[in-house]
């Protein structure tokens, strides 16, 4: 028998609880996904039910269905052997193999009662499963107590499928509070039913949305660093809009250091964060990190902060800061392995609250705190910047060039009054600051018009013409100084001529159907003739930039032809399903400059007062006749396969330059192999070599190597293993570094979280 009836019901939510460490018994808070049995409303929904019997008692007022019961609503239905609804009391019971699902999450039980008045019920022998986070929790008793509380006796709580899970939570109460908080008593920790720890009294939050409680521990070891290292974080959900998290961390070698991470987001329009630690620092002793010696014979204040900001005031109108400090230059030398930046590094990426813009390794020079108003319209930028810069690699910060404010208006490439003619524009004002050394204001302006020219239909030249006007106030405080003030006034005169050609070839094979190959030569004149004082502060801008053996380099004036010849391939891919992409698998660039006359290059260093002449800088001579031949390469034949170059080969000394180099190779399995090379002359060679092999479907084995050839020193030596099964995984790996020796155990709980060390060679080699 079938009858179809519509229905209000009562409304069904699964919320989440994040609990500590020990939490995962109680699972996501459930109010579990009631469906809406109520026959007497109509609502959300038609509910159909099939039963091999359906009777009704007026006199009762009473439903009763028996043999194979399904009840289907909106997004579930229940199943049991028999059904009875008392509609005047809204009490239902569900007897027999009783099945309740809503929304992919199942209730089990031998007996489910529900009162639809009261929003209350029980599941004895009862057992749920919630698909999100692919969690169990079974009980004799599973009670809905009230609106928002619940009650189980004698639960558990794992991820693991299978008739004996291979961890779970057990305790013997649980009582929870939805939006409030719940008590857990009589609880432990199990692997395989067997108790392996035991919590006599717990109370923890149990917010639906966020939640307030610990985080999962860090727990680590480091044997020439740190000593013994455990972390425990605290997040605090201040408010809708507000959070915080609290870091506890003790170090063996070094002492207890407390943080605090504080986000908000007031509005859709701004959002930030504050990050701050402090460190009473107790180690003593002489060493010399990053080749900078010190010699601590009490304990030191060690602490840094961090404060990353932005709002938006209209489309096009924001600010954003990007502040930070740190106690001192030895501060990520001797947390590398682990600290709230590394964690936090951006990278390629933009994350809201993760902005951290360096990454913060032993090999960590400098960094900048900056702080930018900006406006845009559709043809100009204007740009108020402040930014200080900390020197890493020197005891002292004095020589540092510091730059606030720095405003910058800059017109984009556009036509002039509607003709072919092009103008563009950057305007300048800085002032620029440093302790000891030169520092002062600069005034510069720059417009340039450009008109572009096709000969025909395959030559394209653009003759480029601009005027630069510099003007400049200083003052020093060392004993050399550039003058107090002064100006340039220059000219600026190019040519590009391009032109390009292809041809697509027709390859079918492997999945690619064409592949187009364009050639593109290109040619590009340069002058600039000499113009104002010989010497200048390093913060003047140069009048022009390029490139030496793939190193930036001040131009202050030029007369030089490049020449370049760039090769490109790109795919037509069609998958099985008929999608179209495309790939480019090679671009190949050869280019040279050819100095007309010699050019007079500086290397702009902030941290130092006065500039300095490159020749014994730069990776190659830039005054000779002959530039060195710059190369890039990219080639990436199929998505199992990378390789890059950048290298500069100087012509002059028959020798190369500089080259970086990157191969990456992978497959479908998960086994990856990548290559890192650095090169330049007379300064840097350095290599690191990555691998993860798969062994089996649960196991992993990896390592990874870096060593400085200039030097010639090992700087990183990792190997390790890594073994999954379905509801966990272990994590072992041993790195040997250049001032740090690592054992790491990492143990992960599906559904929990990870659980161990942070191994600063994971992060290094990219694993």
């Amino acid at each position: 028998m079938t009858a179809d009836r519509n229905n209000r019901g009562i409304a069904s939510r699964c919320r989440s609880a994040c609990l500590v460490v020990l939490l995962l018994l109680l699972p996501p808070v459930w109010a579990w996904a009631q469906p809406s049995l109520d026959l007497r409303q109509a609502g959300k929904g038609p509910v159909r039910i099939e039963a091999e019997r359906l009777d009704y008692d007026q006199d009762s007022d009473v439903y009763r269905a028996e043999g194979d019961v399904v009840i289907t609503f909106a997004g579930g239905f229940l199943k049991a052997d028999t059904v009875t609804m008392n509609r005047t009391t809204g009490d239902a019971w569900a007897r027999g193999h009783a099945l309740l699902q809503s929304n992919g999450d199942t209730l089990e039980g031998d007996v489910i009662e529900l009162n639809l008045d009261s929003k209350t019920g029980i599941a004895r022998d009862g057992r749920m499963f919630f698909v999100r986070n692919h969690l169990f929790i079974t009980g004799s008793e599973i009670e809905k107590s009230g609106e928002a509380s619940y009650r189980i006796k004698d639960g558990t709580a794992t991820t693991c499928d299978g008739p004996v899970a291979d961890w779970r939570f057990a305790a013997r109460e649980v009582d929870v509070t939805v939006d409030g908080y719940g008590t857990l008593k009589n609880g432990t920790f199990q692997v395989r039913n067997t108790p392996v720890a035991w919590f006599p009294w717990l109370i923890f939050p149990a917010k639906t949305t966020r939640q307030s409680g610990f985080l999962f521990p860090s727990l680590g070891y480091s044997q020439d660093k740190l000593g013994f290292d455990t972390e425990i974080p605290f997040y605090w959900a201040i408010s809708e809009n507000t959070d915080a998290t609290l870091y506890t961390r003790y170090m063996d070698k070094r002492g207890v250091k407390e943080g605090l991470e504080f986000r908000y987001q007031p509005g859709t329009t701004t959002h930030g964060l504050f990050y701050g630690d402090f460190l009473k620092d107790r180690w003593t002793g002489s060493d010399t990190p990053g080749g900078i010696p010190r010699n601590w014979t009490e304990k030191q204040d060690r602490w840094s902060w961090y404060w990353n900001h932005e709002t938006t005031f209209s489309p096009g109108f924001y600010f954003r800061s990007d502040l930070k400090k740190v106690s001192d230059i030895y501060y990520f030398r001797d947390f590398d392995s682990h600290n709230y930046y590394r964690d936090h590094y951006a990278g390629s990426l933009n994350r809201k609250f993760e902005r951290v813009s360096f990454l913060a390794n032993e090999q960590l020079t400098s960094y900048d705190s900056t702080a930018r108003l900006v406006k845009e319209w559709q043809s100009f930028n204007l740009t108020a910047l402040g930014q200080y810069t900390d020197n890493l690699t020197s005891p002292s910060n004095d020589e540092t060039l510091q730059r606030y404010p720095e405003i910058t208006l800059t017109g984009f490439k556009q036509p002039l009054f509607g003709t072919r003619l092009n103008w563009e524009f950057t305007g300048l004002y800085g002032n620029y600051y440093r302790t000891l050394g030169e520092r002062g204001d600069v005034l510069d302006v720059y417009p340039k018009l450009s008109l572009p020219w096709t000969v025909g239909e395959y030559l394209q030249i653009t003759p480029v013409a601009g005027f630069r006007g510099t003007l400049w106030d200083t003052e020093s405080t060392g004993p050399a100084a550039a003058g107090d003030s002064a100006s340039r006034s220059v000219y600026t005169l190019g040519l590009n001529a391009s032109t390009e050609v292809f041809r697509i070839l027709d390859v079918g094979w492997g999945g690619v159907e064409k592949v187009r190959h364009t050639v593109k030569p290109e040619l590009t004149y340069s002058y600039i003739p000499s113009a104002g004082p010989s010497v200048r502060p390093d913060f003047v801008l140069p009048v022009a930039t390029t490139a030496v053996g793939g190193v930036s380099a001040s131009v202050d004036n030029e007369n030089s032809l490049t020449y370049a010849l760039t090769n490109t391939l790109i795919s037509r891919l069609r998958d099985e399903k008929g999608s179209v992409s495309y790939r480019e698998i090679l671009r190949l660039k050869l280019s040279q400059t050819y100095n007309v006359s010699t050019p007079a290059i500086y290397v702009t260093q902030p941290t130092l007062a006065l500039p300095t002449t490159t020749p014994n800088l730069l990776p190659a001579d830039p005054t000779k006749p002959f530039r060195p031949v710059d190369l890039e390469m990219d080639i990436n034949p199929y998505r199992y396969l990378s390789f890059m170059t950048r290298a500069a080969y100087d012509v002059n000394t028959t020798a190369w330059a500089q080259i970086n180099q990157d191969i990456a190779l992978s497959d479908g399995r998960g086994d990856s192999l990548s290559l890192v090379y650095r090169y330049a002359r007379d300064s840097i060679e350095s290599v690191g070599l990555t691998g993860k092999l798969r062994v089996t479907d649960a196991l992993d084995v990896f390592a990874g190597f870096r060593r400085d050839e200039f030097s010639n020193a090992t700087l990183e030596k990792t190997v390790g293993v890594e073994y999954r099964r379905q509801c966990w995984s272990v994590q072992v790996s041993y790195s040997d570094l250049v001032d740090d020796r690592q054992f790491m155990v990492f143990f992960s709980l599906t559904g929990l979280g990870r659980v161990g060390g942070f191994s600063a060679s994971r992060q290094t080699m990219g694993f």
